[in-house]
This record gives structure tokens, sequence and C-alpha cells, in this order.
């Protein structure tokens, strides 16, 4: 069985759909508005079988999937995914069923399972967050009381493009408070990972707003002496389950979240007997909303690690590479080769720190070399500008990558992963930070971003990055 992955796009909406509806997998992972909004954050790719459908991702430089299918995953398939993954697979959001067929395989694999409680998805019944019925509901109806007693001329509208202006303004409200909680009761790294978080989900919701109609989404809002209050949307991820993606509500308005639970299960078609609220994120103050709701089924989130054998080994590079590094970045880069020559001559390459790739048949397939040149040495400009700044580097010990390179066919692999943890004892041993200098025209700034490098300085040739041992 071969793969043939693309990148994800709104065309694909209908082939895949033919399988993920039918499928009976609730997980929100797969309703396809979630994968198209996130596309960009994940680099999603699909590869459509006659039977399931396969999602391949590329996060932090590395990869994993994702199989929506009836079936059991078969051995030909697990085989291929290996293959693709060369050697090392992580498959993502398996339900317990799937991982305890998964260890049944009559394989020779290496098969690990990690339940990740964080990811499970609530999932409760329609018509019970619509009535609220039991006694084990009864402080859920007592807040949609309150709500109807202090606003009895409430409306609850269906959601249509008119009113995204709306959602907008109230979205901003939401964030605003949120970002003054996180930062009375977080550090700067908490918040700063949060505010990133945020952008994109913001991102998200106009990719939303965008192709509302395209990918099948509902919404309903409430609003409040004509001022909307607060709003949610959701789309198919099974024929009989919607996927409620997004719900927001100003919290000063008390009831809010409560009211537009309550009403949007009410007014959505029959044919949803499930709505899946998604994950708690192991935030606790959410995990014990969702749990008070009751769900009818907590649906089960597990990482799947399989081991084949690996499609490539890893070994120390030595000055007998100077050749080796020069031809692959006038080749990679399309540098000048008596400039390149000249670099390798005068930047200190650090050999004992400098590794090399290579595949089955003895190719090198990736490098990456490391440097032990002084910033303010190679780029003096940084001096001029910052000179405190220098001052405060010289102080610590760092070392710099000077070339990150892998074969196009190894690219989106694990490759890079494997080449970066053979020297990561030894950079946490030795080093407070690593310096990245990355020309502008190269693609590599969001794989060190989101290692957690961040800029500090940039001229007219790099972006300047820095990053502590990973």
């Amino acid at each position: 069985m071969t793969l043939s992955f693309h990148q994800l796009t709104l065309s694909d909406r209908d082939v895949m759909q033919a399988v993920t509806l039918n499928a009976g997998r609730r997980n929100c992972n797969y309703t396809f508005a979630n994968l198209v909004g996130w596309q960009f954050w994940y680099y999603t790719e699909v590869c459509v079988l006659e039977n399931a459908v396969v999602l391949r991702y590329t996060f932090d430089g590395q990869r994993a999937y994702m199989v929506c299918t009836a079936e059991e995953l078969s051995l030909e398939l697990i085989e291929a995914l290996l293959n693709d993954s060369n050697g090392d697979l992580t498959l993502i959001g398996l339900e317990d069923s799937q991982t305890s067929q998964l260890l049944t395989l009559n394989s020779q694999l290496s098969i690990s399972v990690e339940p990740i409680r964080n990811q499970y998805d609530y999932i409760y019944r329609r018509t019970d967050l619509a009535t609220l019925h039991g006694s084990h509901l009864n402080a859920k109806r007592n807040h949609i009381h309150r709500f109807r007693a202090e606003h009895p001329d409430f409306e609850y509208r269906q959601l249509t493009p008119e009113l995204f202006d709306e959602c907008r303004r109230l979205t901003g409200i939401w964030r605003e408070e949120k970002n003054d909680n996180h930062n009375d009761n977080h550090n700067d790294n908490d918040n700063q990972n949060e505010n990133e978080t945020i952008e994109a989900e913001k991102q998200v919701m106009e990719t939303i707003f965008s192709n509302w109609d395209t990918l099948g989404m509902i919404g309903g809002s409430i609003f409040v002496d004509g001022r909307m209050v607060a709003f949610t949307y959701g789309a198919a991820v099974t024929n009989d389950t919607l996927d409620v993606c997004v719900e927001k509500a100003d919290r000063n308005v008390e009831g809010a979240f409560a009211i537009i639970n309550q009403q949007f299960a009410e007014h959505l078609p029959e044919q949803y007997i499930y709505l899946n609220r998604e994950e708690d994120m192991g935030i606790p103050g959410l995990r014990q909303a969702k749990l008070s709701y009751h769900p009818e089924i907590l649906l089960t989130y597990n990482v799947v690690k399989v081991i084949g054998d690996r499609l490539w080994v890893i070994e120390k590079m030595t000055e007998a590479d100077v050749s080796l590094t020069v031809d692959w970045m006038v080749r990679q880069y399309g540098f000048d080769r008596a400039e390149v020559e000249d670099w390798v001559r005068n930047l200190h390459f650090n050999w004992p720190l400098s590794v090399k790739a290579l595949d089955k048949n003895g190719d090198v397939i990736g490098l990456l070399n490391m440097s032990d040149y002084r910033i303010e040495e190679e780029t003096p400009q940084i001096l001029k500008d910052q000179p405190e700044l220098i001052k405060s580097l010289n102080a610590q010990r760092y070392i710099a990558v000077f070339s990150f390179i892998v074969a196009e066919k190894y690219r989106g692999t694990r490759l890079n992963y494997d080449m970066l943890m053979t020297i990561m004892p030894e950079l946490k041993a030795n080093y407070d930070f690593i310096f990245i200098p990355v020309l502008h025209r190269l693609k590599t700034h969001q794989y060190w971003q989101r290692w957690g490098a961040k800029e500090f300085y940039r001229d007219k040739d790099c972006v300047y990055y820095k990053a502590s041992p990973f």
C-alpha cells in the first residue's frame, strides 16, 4: 500500500466526509471545519482511501497521524504509515477499542500506548442539554431560571453572516477578560503561550466565517436588550453528532454560558442525537464545568507509538566532512561556493557537536553543523545597535547553529528532530542557550519558533533567534 498525501483544502470536503460522517468516530478532530480552520497551525495533509481518511500533521518538526475509519486498523495500513514516518510512527486520537485491537496485530512491531486525559472529548445527548431533566441537573436548571427571570425579553437568534461583526465584538471582550485574568495568575511564558493560542483561535474563526456555508456550519446566539451576550457554532463530525467548535459569552452577564448551551441544543435539528463539546485541556475549572453536565460518553484519546526499523543512522561529523558541508550549502541554498568555503574556514566549526544522517545505503540525507563563533564578531552591527544586549550575551555560554539541512525527501519527518536530539544532552550540559541566524528567504523560521526560539535582532540578511537548550 502506498500513501499519497496532499495539503488539506476546502475541495476535500465531499470525499472526506463520505468517510468521516459514516465512520461512527465522534472525535472532534475529524470535524472538517476544525481541520480546515487549524490547517495553518498543524500543516495538515490528507490521504483518502476507500474506507479511511488518513491525516498527517507536522508540529514541532515531528509528524503525527490520525486515521478515521469504521474498520479495524490493518497491519497493511500500519506498515504503510511506518514507511511514511521513516520507521517511527505516532498515531494520535485513538479510542481504547482501537488501541486494544492494534495491540493484537500479529507483527514484530514495538507498540506503546499513552492515554491523554486532557484530550478526552465530552459527548452529551442533545436532549439532555436541551431539557436539563433530572435531579443531577438541578443546578443547571436554576441557572437558566435565574437568567430568564433577569432577562425575560432575551432573544435566541440563528447565527448568520450578518451577525459575525457582533461575534467579533463579543470575542474581543472575552479575550480582554481572559488576558486580564491570566496576567494576574500566570508567569510571562504562560501568558505568551496563551496569547499565541488566542491569536491562532482568532485566525481559525475568521477562516470559519469566510467559508460558513461551504463548511456546513450551524450556530446560535443570545441577545439581551439588542446586544449579543453569547454565541456558539459547530459542524457535523458524524451523521448523528455535532461538534461544538466555539462557545463565547460575556462573563459579566450571569448565566450567559448556561443559556447559550441550553438554547443551542434546543434549536438544533433532531438528526443530532449527540453533541461533542470537545476536551477540557486539563484546565481544572473547565473540567469541573464539563463534568457537571454529566456526559453520556467520555471519549478516550490515546497516543500510540509504533517503532519499526530505523531508515537512517546519525553519526558525528569530522573535519573531513568540510567538503560535504560546502557541497550541501551550495546545492540546497544556492550560496556562492567560495563564500561558503570562507565561512567554514573562519566560523570555528564545532565538529564534535556536528552530526550527519545517512540512509540505509550510506548516502547522506541531512546535516546539522554547529559553530562556536561570537555573535559580535560575525554580526558587528548588533554591537553598535544593542551594546548592552551583547554584553549580557557574552557573559553566558552559547553555541550557534550554522546550518541545518535535510534532504527534500525527508523534510517533515523525524530526521531533523533525531539529529538535534543526538546532541541535546551535550547542549544542555554545556550551554546556556543556542543562537540561530536564519536568512530571511529560508523557510525554517517557523520551525525554530515552534521549538521556542525567540527573535532578538534582525538585519537586512537574517533574523537572529535565541533559544535555551530544549
